[in-house]
Parts: structure tokens; C-alpha cells; sequence
């Protein structure tokens, strides 16, 4: 797993101003695995690799074929 950010911060890099999601709909992503990341003491985090409209699977493949390289 890659480090972890902030949900508030990940919004914010993934989505335009104005657009993000709220915390509660990315932790609810989180615990369905639609996003890698964690939820400590009801604390949303997520995985700083994870793009959004990109499968975690995909991100990690292409990660691993990069750091191969």
C-alpha cells in the first residue's frame, strides 16, 4: 500500500473546486473498495496512488510496471 492522505486532500486533488465529494461519501467508498485506503478512529484516509475513474488494480499495475522500468 502506498503512503496515505487525507480524504479532504485527495477530493480536492481528484475533483474540480466546488465538486468534490464530502468526507462521508469518500470514507463510504472506501469501506465498498471502490478506493484503496483506511478508516482509523472514524478517520477517512486514502491511498495517495488512487486516481479516481482508474481501477486501484490498473493503478497498481501500471505503478509496478514503472518502478520496474
Amino acid at each position: 500500500m502506498s503512503k496515505l492522505m487525507k480524504a479532504s486532500k485527495w477530493g480536492q486533488r481528484e475533483f474540480e473546486s466546488g465538486s468534490q465529494p464530502d468526507n462521508r461519501t469518500i470514507k463510504r467508498w472506501v469501506e465498498n473498495g471502490k478506493l484503496k485506503g483506511k478508516v482509523v478512529d472514524g478517520v477517512v484516509w486514502v491511498c495517495s496512488s488512487e486516481t479516481w475513474g482508474v481501477s486501484s488494480d490498473v493503478s497498481h499495475a501500471v505503478r509496478k510496471l514503472i518502478n520496474e522500468a
